[in-house]
């Protein structure tokens, strides 16, 4: 008896070593070790600030003794909660603010669905001329910072009743228009909607594109009417992307911040993300960080539902199988000329007009003079001279703005390029980690930036770092911080670009340089990222553009030493320094115009280079 257990005992020995010797070359495997660091660090930079947003809402602050004379900081209280949800200014605090978000952005996106999903239609599924160049134009108001098209509303319907000097249509018509037009909800709107209205475009084009027109046809043969076949073929078979593309650019309009600020704070009408910002502005950290949770929130609500609707109903709605697909565009006949002009004219007025009114207004020496004896280029290239814009110097000349054009390079650069880089190493393990759990959590973690609004994140990051914690320094007031969150905050998408980069590789030459006893970082370093140099490039441009025209994410972590582009413009545009403002937004329209371009181009150089090698 003794000798059999000994003999099972020396059977299972090998067998044990060889597992504990498995376990541990893997856990001190470079992919491991390098998963584990990424996992540790998005969980610091992504799920701790929003466990500190928290923390600093339920707690008193430093400067809460204005407040409560008993406060102790760091003690717990519910004082903040109380005071948003029960207090006396409960209702300017959350409930008008929160009724005037859902209004206007419900609002918003149902006509920015409505005039994307219109001019989707006849842009993929008609014999429309002009689809190539009228496709780049509609979406430039969405390439455009939307601050821009917020700046161009204020110089048409500026109105001397609201204060300021008389726009575009006072000085036209010669009477000044209603309040209602120039500021408020119903500009905050018609704005939004054309700010989003591109977005919509390119949800619902890309399943139009799709779409097999074998049906349509079939119901053309049958009688039906042209109206007919898109009621009740066409209509239901997108119903899927309309309603992903409403809840999506729902969730769009909730969090932006640009647009309702310049046209509802001068007159007191405030959105959850602008009153996020007076309060943060006015000291009253607490409430702004409760306004920011609800925030996410109901971005979380809208992400929700926009799985879930289409977990659900996706599978009724598939058009395409395996028996070959046909796409055959709808003649518009006698129509085709006429849905062109009204296609251009609405191009030209979302897209161009904004753009040339803006201009146009920058060389204006006198705002509110729009005769051509008050036109200068003094906002461009002036001197200082006291009778103007406080003295402050023209485009070419002005210290601050070089500056600030310098650090917005800088930033965008430095950013999208390390963006790119962590998007493809996270990419990758999501995609070939060989332990499933771990690259599916480092997936997930790198996701949730999508899910909060930027009012919100650039919250999350002003009370993360505006002190030391351990051995993280205060980074607020510093562009490392800038750089930081701009990373993180592009994150789910340079993953997604990194992952299909990866997954369009094979895995025979890593197989076969690891036969050869290459390591893991010598895989990655020589294999993939010389073959995924185009994805990339693409993806760190995207970011590049982005982070050009970004000013909602980092308008609350600005101090004088890193200021950009965008957020020099804002604090002009508020100070009512409209040339100056215009010139500089006019700049960042410019690069990310430009940076798109070179995007294009890159992608139409991948198309082809794809293209040649199939055909050969």
């Amino acid at each position: 008896m003794q000798d059999s257990v000994a003999t099972s005992r020396s059977a299972n020995a090998p067998s044990f070593e060889r597992w504990r010797n498995k376990l541990f070359a893997r856990l001190t495997s470079t992919q491991f070790l390098i998963t584990m660091m990424l996992i540790a660090s998005l969980a610091y930079l992504v799920v701790f600030p929003l466990f500190q947003l928290l923390w600093r809402t339920i707690t008193w602050g430093s400067g809460d003794r204005r407040f409560n004379r008993d406060a102790v900081e760091g003690e717990f209280t519910s004082h903040h909660w109380y005071e948003v949800f029960v207090g006396d200014s409960s209702f300017e605090l959350l409930v008008e603010p929160f009724w005037n978000t859902i209004v206007t952005g419900s609002i918003a996106a149902v006509i920015a669905l409505l005039i994307g999903g219109l001019q989707a239609w006849v842009v993929v599924r008609t014999d429309l001329p002009g689809k190539g160049w009228l496709k780049t134009i509609l979406t430039v108001p969405y390439i455009v910072p939307s601050f821009a098209i917020a700046l161009a509303w204020e110089t048409l319907f500026k109105s001397p009743n609201a204060g300021g000097q008389p726009g575009l249509f006072d000085a036209v018509f010669g009477i000044a228009p209603p309040e209602w037009l120039s500021f408020g909800p119903v500009p905050i709107i018609i704005t939004m909607s054309i700010h989003y209205a591109p977005f919509a475009f390119l949800l619902v084009a890309g399943a139009l594109a799709t779409l097999d027109s074998e049906l349509e046809e079939c119901a053309l043969v049958q009688g039906a009417s042209r109206t007919q076949i898109l009621w009740r073929i066409t209509f239901p078979i997108v119903l899927p992307a309309f309603i992903s593309a409403f809840i999506l650019t729902f969730g769009k309009t909730i969090g932006t911040f640009a647009l309702p600020f310049l046209l509802g704070a001068p007159v007191e009408y405030y959105t959850l993300g602008t009153m996020l910002f007076a309060n943060i502005k006015l000291g009253l950290d607490a409430i702004g960080y409760i306004l920011a949770i609800v925030l996410i929130v109901m971005a979380g609500i809208v992400i929700y539902f926009s799985y879930k609707v289409l977990g659900e109903n996706l599978k009724r709605f598939e058009t395409i199988g395996g028996k070959g697909f046909r796409g055959t565009v709808t003649k518009l006949g006698k129509w085709r000329w006429p849905v062109f002009s009204v296609t251009a004219a609405f191009a030209f007025i979302a897209a161009i007009f904004p753009i040339l009114l803006l201009g146009y207004q920058s060389i204006m020496l006198i705002d509110g003079r729009f005769d051509l004896a008050n036109l200068t280029m003094h906002y461009w290239t002036g001197e200082s001279d006291p009778r103007y814009a406080f003295g402050e110097p023209g485009v070419l000349h002005n210290n601050v703005i070089l500056g600030a054009t310098w650090n917005t390079l800088k930033l965008a650069f430095i950013s999208s390029v390390l963006a790119a880089g962590f998007g493809l190493l996270i990419g990758y393990i999501v995609i070939r980690g060989k332990v499933r759990w771990l690259s599916k959590l480092l997936d997930q973690i790198a996701f949730i930036p999508f899910l909060i609004p930027s009012i919100a994140f650039g919250a999350m990051y002003l009370t993360m770092f505006a002190e030391q914690r351990g051995p993280i320094p205060a980074l607020y007031g510093t562009f490392t911080l800038l750089v930081i969150i701009s990373v993180v905050n592009r994150l789910p998408y340079s993953v997604r670009t990194g992952a299909a980069a990866v997954t369009q590789l094979g895995q025979s030459l890593e197989e076969a340089a690891e036969i050869q006893g290459a390591s893991w970082m010598q895989r990655f370093r020589r294999i993939i990222v010389p073959l995924t140099t185009s994805g990339i490039v693409s993806g760190m441009m995207v970011s590049f553009v982005g982070i050009m025209r970004e000013l909602t994410l980092i308008i609350l972590l600005i101090t004088p030493d890193t200021r950009v582009l965008m957020t020099v413009g804002f604090r002009y545009a508020e100070e009512d320094q409209t040339q100056l403002g215009n010139a500089l937004v006019l700049l960042v329209a410019a690069f990310t115009i430009i940076g798109e371009l070179l995007i294009w181009w890159l992608g139409k150089g991948k198309l082809m280079r794809l293209h040649e090698r199939r055909s050969e």
